[in-house]
């Protein structure tokens, strides 16, 4: 055994510095088998004038994720997953030079895979309520700037996001959890139950045990598939017929003479391969009320975007042109609502592409001299390796 993991530590060694195209692959038999691989997001961002008084449009540049991800099995039944990111971000006793190189742990969790029917985990994974609130993959994004970009609401936040009050520090959509998830009826169905809790206190105040469900129902008959994994995208590149429709519930106590917050989240994407052309469609809806246990603390919010990915490949990849509108609090007072055009090339799936952006955001919740509306432009770099 000890000569089988010398040998794939010298593989691994070879792959990494004779520079290969894809992530690094072990497999050693019996179950066992080990992959790892780096990704980043590079962004250039023009940002506008958010405030008369005290503001000015910038550029500046921005490393979003400098990550090491890497997964594998110990037997046919225990898998794990562990994600790391390097891009955090102090500022140093003067408040103005930004340092990078804080490491933070992102994904670090333990799936026992019975059956696709059944799988249990238990860790800091993705939480998985409404597919544009953090249980997408950031790597398939339509546009860079993310679903819930500027989508500000004062008090209760932005409304898509994870619902549970505790989440790992190295990623907002992450928080501990135990839960079962699977597959049936052919795919037809999937399912999530799952628990949050990442406190030993028992006092009154203190943020209790969070529950969750996500159902998802996916046209099998007619030819369509749903999503394949645990995680969830906004585009799959035209690889699948897809087409899913998610329900998803949370609720959270807050302790005693608090409120228990309740989430809901509903989203839809479809997207089909027309041979020259890939349209794409999804759109996403939640409902938070009482948010953190204060009542009236409530928050909605409403996206729909989309693209076209032509499938001819050019010298950087294929491209493809998106839109994004979406609302926060759309039934309120006080909205802020975002209007995004992408251009794009996929230079080879999801995970490695180049994008130019234009976000044009209005925010009905300025006061003062903050200024209620203004554009910024992004261009963002992605590698996934």
């Amino acid at each position: 055994m000890k000569k089988s993991y010398l040998a794939a530590a010298a593989i691994l060694g070879a792959a990494v510095f004779a520079g290969q195209a894809h992530a690094v692959k072990i497999d050693l038999g019996g179950g066992k088998s080990f992959k790892m691989g780096f990704r980043a997001k590079v962004h250039a961002i023009y940002a506008g004038k958010r405030d008369s008084a005290n503001d000015k449009s910038d550029i500046y540049y921005a490393v979003k994720n400098a990550r090491i991800y890497g997964k594998g099995s110990i037997s046919k039944i225990f898998k794990w997953g562990f994600q790391g990111d390097f891009a955090g971000k102090i500022k140093d006793s003067n408040n103005d030079t930004i340092k990078f190189g804080v490491f933070k742990i992102v994904d670090a969790f333990v799936i026992l895979d019975f059956a696709k029917e059944a799988k249990l985990y238990a860790g800091a994974i993705k939480v998985p309520f409404e597919l544009h609130s953090g249980i997408q993959s950031g790597w398939s994004f339509i546009m860079p700037s993310g679903p819930a970009y500027e989508l500000k609401n004062t008090g209760a936040g932005n409304p898509f996001a994870n619902p549970a009050a505790e989440k790992i520090p190295g990623s907002g959509s992450r928080s501990p959890q135990v839960g079962i998830w699977g597959k049936v009826a052919g795919g037809m169905f999937k399912y999530y139950l799952y628990t949050v809790d990442g406190t030993n206190r028992s006092s009154n105040t203190d943020v209790k045990t969070g529950y969750g469900l996500r159902v998802e129902f996916a046209p099998t008959m007619a030819g369509y598939k749903g999503h394949p994994g645990y995680v969830l995208k906004e585009t799959y590149l035209g690889k699948q017929n897809t087409l899913t429709v998610g329900l998803a519930y949370f609720t959270q106590d807050y302790g005693s003479g608090a409120k228990s917050q309740k989430s809901l989240g509903i989203d839809a994407l479809w997207e089909q391969n027309l041979g020259t052309v890939t349209p794409n469609v999804n759109i996403g809806y939640v409902n938070h009320k009482d948010v953190g246990g204060t009542s009236g603390a409530d928050v909605k919010g409403l996206i729909v975007q989309g693209q076209v990915l032509l499938n001819q490949n050019t010298m950087l990849g294929k491209p493809a042109f998106g839109v994004r509108w979406a609302q926060s609090d759309p039934d309120g007072a006080k909205k802020a609502r975002v209007i995004g055009v992408v251009g794009q090339l996929y230079v080879k799936g999801v995970g490695n592409r180049i994008a130019l952006s234009i976000d044009s955001i209005k925010d009905d919740n300025a006061t003062g001299t903050a200024k209620s509306s203004y554009t910024d432009v992004t261009l963002a770099l992605w590698y996934n390796f």
